[in-house]
């Protein structure tokens, strides 16, 4: 049978079983399957690790946030980086618990207007692209199978996928930026274009 579907929750918390030599289980909602219920923790430590460094499916740049009637910037659920940009990159402002903080003003309440950012929000496993799903479930394995087995020879498997999941990671994540080092390029051409944004929001 062909496969129609993406790597789910389930199925890498199964593969991290079998890395450890242990049966799948058929769900996640019994705390009494405690191997499945720490190998979806670390799923989610690994995940977590993975996405706060910015991937192209989890960073909105130039992204519009309205303040509310407080004049505060509530920032979305799951936001780990947050930096002012375009026309707001002259605000210092910073993320503090799920809202935006004006240093400069030493304030909360000091937004009257639509401030641009640059974010890094965390996506649910299920909502990551294959291509990340594999690559955390394979990074976990190898962690999971070290610290609960200590296995080298299961070790030596374990980290060999690693490699091969890293190497398609970073291969498609190169492929989705599209990006020419000097034009395409936000980060750099932040630097060229002294901090003028690559498209504004109108």
């Amino acid at each position: 049978m062909a496969l129609t579907t993406t790597t789910t929750e389930l199925e890498a918390v199964n593969v991290m079983l079998s890395a450890i030599g242990e049966a799948p289980v058929s769900n996640l909602n019994d705390s009494a399957l405690i191997d499945a219920t720490l190998a979806q923790a670390l799923i989610n430590e690994t995940s977590v690790e993975l996405q706060t460094r910015g991937l192209h499916c989890n960073t909105e740049i130039n992204f519009p946030i309205t303040p509310n009637v407080n004049n505060e910037i509530q920032l979305p659920i799951g936001c780990v980086k947050v930096d002012t940009t375009g026309v707001s990159k002259d605000i210092d402002a910073t993320q503090r618990g799920n809202r935006l903080y004006d240093r400069g003003e030493r304030s909360f309440t000091s937004f009257n207007s639509t401030v641009h950012v640059d974010m890094t929000l965390l996506l649910d496993f299920n909502e990551l692209p294959q291509h990340v799903k594999r690559y955390i479930t394979v990074k976990a394995a190898r962690r999971f199978q070290a610290r609960f087995m200590g296995s080298e020879t299961l070790a030596a498997f374990t980290a060999e996928d690693e490699r091969e999941a890293l190497i398609e990671f970073e291969r498609t994540e190169a492929i989705n930026e599209d990006s020419n080092l000097l034009t395409d390029s936000y980060d750099t051409y932040k630097i060229i274009a002294r901090g003028t944004p690559r498209r504004t929001t109108r």
